[in-house]
């Protein structure tokens, strides 16, 4: 009998680096299946008005992979523009779900459209149908719904007052380091708050960032990034709130600051082009299932 020989071990092309955000609406099941339909047609509505008010237009068009879930959504976009998917984005998302809320009144008075967000980055393939990954497929899409799935992050949201704070947000520690700390956002990082994301049954722990564009309620505090929660569920004492961010100044995009030109590490000689890793970039993106 032949035996076929055993093929050679080779090594794989990395996928390009993706930014990809994920949202989730609170309490969606709790609706009518009328009204589920509502907001579930509303999401991508509210995702495309926020870019569009952040003067990422063109990146929206451009997105990848994107996925609806009836309850979210997930996009991958070009990780040049991860900064401002952070900083103006989420602060114009919270303004389009604020501003669509009287239409969903009008449905009925009680519905409500509040996301929770978040974002990672990392190797993920467009697919396409040209080759033979599956789009979206790696690391950066698992651990970004696991970070959507957290106790903290719906900890936050579920405290804050339901007709001010329309969105809490985290992201990876990796977005937060390149990207935050990094000052490629134009947001004070102390505007920024870490927990610990568990998920036991996933073998998962992760360093998670908080941040709420309009906090409200007891979720109006805030710890130094300094500070971690004890533990999922027991938040431990809050620092005061966080200072009042500075004014943007050269290299600080503000809120109305579109993403032209961005290099995401300069400092260190390289850019991220066209999606792709060049010039030996300097980055530690480390580290849903629908729960």
């Amino acid at each position: 009998m032949a035996i076929t020989p055993r093929p050679l071990r080779t090594s794989s092309p990395l996928p390009p680096y993706r930014a990809v955000l994920a949202v989730d609406a609170e309490s969606y099941t709790r609706n009518s299946a009328l009204h589920q339909q509502v907001l579930s047609t509303a999401i991508p509505d509210v995702l495309e008005e926020a870019f569009r008010r952040s003067g990422l237009e063109e990146v929206w068009q451009a997105r990848r992979f994107p996925q609806s879930a009836g309850d979210g959504y997930v996009v991958g976009v070009e990780p040049e523009h991860l900064p401002f998917l952070v900083h103006p984005m989420l602060g114009h998302l919270q303004d389009a779900l604020e501003d669509d809320q009287s239409r969903l009144a009008a449905h009925e008075r009680e519905l409500r459209l509040r996301l929770r967000v978040a974002l990672d980055v990392g190797p993920l393939p467009d697919g396409g149908g040209t080759g033979p990954e599956p789009a979206g497929i790696g690391r950066a899409m698992n651990d970004v719904h696991r970070l959507l799935d957290s106790a903290p992050l719906r900890d936050e949201l579920r405290a804050s007052d339901r007709d001010i704070t329309y969105l809490a947000a985290i992201v990876s520690r990796g977005v937060y380091e390149e990207a935050v700390a990094g000052r490629f956002v134009g947001l004070n990082p102390r505007r920024f708050r870490r927990v610990e994301v568990r998920h036991p049954d996933k073998g998962f722990t992760q360093e998670g960032y908080l941040y709420v564009p309009v906090p409200s309620g007891s979720a109006g505090g805030g710890e130094t990034p300094g500070r971690e929660q004890k533990a999922e569920g027991d938040p431990g004492p809050r620092a005061p709130a966080a200072a009042p961010e500075r004014a943007p100044g050269p290299g600080r995009p503000d809120r109305e600051a579109a993403p032209g030109g961005v290099r995401m590490g300069d400092n260190h000689g390289q850019a991220v082009l066209g999606g792709t890793v060049q010039g030996g970039m300097h980055a530690d993106f480390r580290g849903r299932d629908r729960g």
